[in-house]
């Protein structure tokens, strides 16, 4: 069918262009409408955004099973459906499905609907399987072109469930965008305004000034950047070594705790190869079966894997203690505490089993490569490869290219994880990488404004409204205040002063506290780690955009001097990691584009991260 308009043709675009460009579409699209014969649009495909528009002005659907998707993923781009998507959708499935495709889905991870959801909601006169679509969609053109069959719409109450939609998605709204940008809102006004009996050429009026409002500003322009990152550029690997990957026959897991057994697990579904999980603790491994047959049995009872393939797949992992077991292995992933002593005695035992062109891969989150390998008879075979937890919700991993690196290590690297279906961004072998770098100088910053007076709430709820999915110390809940701690203590020894670990936050790791808020006490901080903070001499809270502004500007120092270093090659690795590893939202475009649009980089450099050419093709 059709999957709506191309996005390249949006970047740079003026309101004037906007606003001609949702009235031409208008008119066209009335056209069809207008038309004195009965029309049926037959969706036997992907159906998005404009496709799906032009659907709604024909008189009636036929949906295929084979079909795809059908969605309006406008919203996700800080847009909306402009060519007719936010009146007609109220008027022909209801209020209740019309806010929940247009605004809801968008913002649940850009959601979409198969065939069968989609007919269930309206979107669809008729059902029809796909070997017969064709014939049986023309049969009905022919039945409603003779009268023999109609389509009636009276029963339908459009503002059925109109509240109970409504506080959903304001809810989802808040949630997922803390109202930083507009575009959310706007959709829901105008389905709104058309589920009440507005006027349906007003509407489209309305739908025209708000796409000349909102695609034109930053918040469209970086979601179309962001797109670009990462459904395009990022799938191209760049940094990726120009020579074969290493073919892999025989996988291994050194470490099969919580990671090590979500890697394995990934690992087994993707590469479908014998999979050898090693560990020294055979209470450990027994968990580590249970995750992964756990997963197997879950994909089977949701109808994605045969049985018969996940017993296959189980048969191919060993679980063992010894590394004998690992002998053969084409390529091997250490998934060990963070300890380079440790780390490197695991190394040496592979050596004694590997052969010369095995691939050994670490998933350390801060350690240095180079050291890690640098005892090894063959250091050029070691690469970094460092998943984000949850690995199977996360898409980002960070590529390491430690200084000894073989171009076909590194390119096997790029290869596993295009097979694990994962978005490779490649980073020198600096202390923190690319997130947890950045990541700690923001921490740095939210800490500075406890110092100031702020509580860890306010600071929360500050940084929040760019639109971020938690506040810092939420976050630090999530990492895990011992983890993000020897983060932070590689990144001062390595850096000193601007990473310096302030004394508050020791205390609040050491404390034993699994993170800031009880959350069984309704969110409240815990007393001892309020405690553990010392507010300055003197000092005055900040004000919201100022505590942004404490925590926004040490990101940008960090990406500079990471630039500047060559620790990333482009500012849209930057970005690319952020959006995919840090949840940053699409309508900032990752980092280095806000640091952009809203001039701080022009302020503190003199200079933008992201070139006009580099933001327009991706």
């Amino acid at each position: 069918f059709a999957v709506g308009a191309d996005l390249k043709s949006f970047t740079g675009i003026d309101e004037a262009t906007a606003l001609q460009a949702g009235k031409l579409g208008h008119d066209v699209f009335a056209r069809l409408q207008a038309l004195p014969f009965p029309t049926v649009a037959a969706i036997n495909g992907a159906c998005m955004g404009g496709g799906l528009e032009i659907a709604l002005h024909c008189d009636a659907r036929t949906l295929s099973t084979g079909a795809q998707v059908l969605a309006f993923p406008e919203v996700f781009l800080s847009i909306l459906p402009a060519w007719g998507g936010t009146q007609l959708a109220p008027r022909i499935v209801g209020v209740k499905d019309a806010i929940e495709t247009i605004v809801i889905n968008p913002l649940n991870t850009n959601r979409t609907m198969r065939p069968k959801e989609a007919f269930e909601r309206g979107y669809a006169d008729r059902f029809y399987d796909s070997a017969t679509f064709l014939d049986d969609s023309v049969a009905f053109l022919e039945r409603l072109i003779s009268g023999e069959e109609t389509i009636d719409r009276s029963s339908l109450d459009v503002m059925e469930g109109f509240e109970e939609a409504r506080n959903n998605a304001l809810g989802m709204i808040e949630g997922k965008t803390a109202g930083a940008t507009p575009a959310p809102g706007r959709a829901l006004e105008l389905i709104e305004f058309a589920a009440r009996g507005g006027d349906l050429a007003e509407g489209r009026v309305k739908e025209q000034e708000a796409l000349a409002e909102l695609l034109p500003a930053r918040h469209a322009q970086a979601s179309v950047y962001s797109f670009n990152l990462t459904q395009q550029r990022v799938k191209k690997q760049p940094g990726k070594p120009d020579v074969p990957a290493r073919r892999i026959r025989k996988a291994a897991i050194i470490g099969a705790g919580l990671m090590g057994a979500q890697i394995g697990s990934l690992h087994l579904e993707r590469l479908e190869v014998p999979l050898v999980m090693k560990d020294i603790d055979e209470g450990v491994l027994e968990r580590c079966r249970e995750h992964i047959e756990g997963e197997l049995d879950k994909r089977v009872a949701k109808g994605r894997m045969k049985p018969g393939k996940a017993a296959f797949l189980k048969g191919l992992v060993t679980y063992t203690t010894s590394y004998d077991d690992v002998a053969g292995a084409d390529w091997v992933l250490e998934a060990v505490l963070e300890r380079m002593d440790l780390k490197q005695a695991v190394f040496a035992e592979l050596e004694e089993v590997l052969d010369e062109a095995a691939v050994i891969a670490t998933n350390t989150s801060s350690l240095s490569v180079t050291e890690m390998g640098s005892k090894l008879a063959h250091p050029e075979r070691v690469v970094g490869l460092h998943f984000f937890n949850p690995i199977a919700v996360l898409p980002l991993v960070e590529v390491i290219r430690p200084e000894q690196v073989a171009d076909e290590a590194l390119s096997t690297a790029f290869d596993v994880a295009k097979k694990l279906k994962k978005s490779a961004v490649l980073c020198e072998d600096a202390p923190g990488f690319i997130f947890n770098r950045l990541l700690m100088r923001f921490f740095g910053g939210a800490i500075a404004a406890l110092r100031r007076g702020n509580s860890f709430q306010e600071i929360d709820d500050a940084i929040r409204r760019l639109g971020l999915p938690m506040g810092p110390f939420v976050l630090l809940g999530l990492v895990g205040p011992q983890v993000a701690l020897h983060t932070a203590e590689t990144l001062e020894e390595a850096f000193g002063e601007r990473f310096a670990v302030d004394p508050a936050f020791r205390e609040m790791a050491s404390s034993g506290r699994p993170g800031i808020y009880d959350w069984d006490a309704g969110g409240e901080v815990y007393p001892d780690v309020a405690a553990a903070v010392e507010v300055e001499e003197g000092a005055a809270p900040l004000e919201p955009e100022e505590i942004r502004a404490l925590a926004v500007e040490a990101v940008a120092d960090e990406a500079r001097r990471m630039l500047d270093d060559g620790v990333v090659a482009d500012a849209r690795d930057i970005d690319t990691a952020m959006l995919l590893g840090g949840g940053w939202p699409f309508f900032n475009g990752g980092i280095c584009l806000y640091l952009d649009q809203t001039g701080v980089s022009q302020r503190l450099f003199g200079r933008p991260f992201v070139t006009a050419e580099d933001h327009g093709h991706g």
